[in-house]
């Protein structure tokens, strides 16, 4: 016996795809700040990045399963679940 289609599809299987008018508005993307070189410049309210820190060799001694450079203000998670968060001057302490 030869298998044949069924002259109507499924109902909820195929899906027409909306496809967007060629006549639509584009939007105007904001313009991005370049510094001298080329380079993408902040913006005057972002955020300063913490910086990199060395971690203490005193804090590695009693965390050594930190790594020995960290993001300023970051918290660790260590294998015991203990939490430790790094400060500006590279010291571990509990949150």
């Amino acid at each position: 016996m030869i298998k044949t289609r069924s002259p109507r599809p499924q109902q909820g299987r195929r899906r027409q795809r909306k496809h967007q008018s060629p006549a639509a508005p584009h939007r105007q993307q904001p313009t991005i700040p370049l510094n001298e070189e080329g380079v993408p410049a902040a913006v005057p309210d972002a955020p300063r990045p913490s910086p990199v820190v060395f971690v203490s060799a005193e804090s590695l001694a009693r965390y050594p399963w930190l790594p020995p450079r960290v993001i300023a203000g970051s918290l660790w998670r260590g294998p015991k679940h203990e939490r430790v968060k790094v400060d500006e001057q590279g010291n571990a302490a509990p949150p």
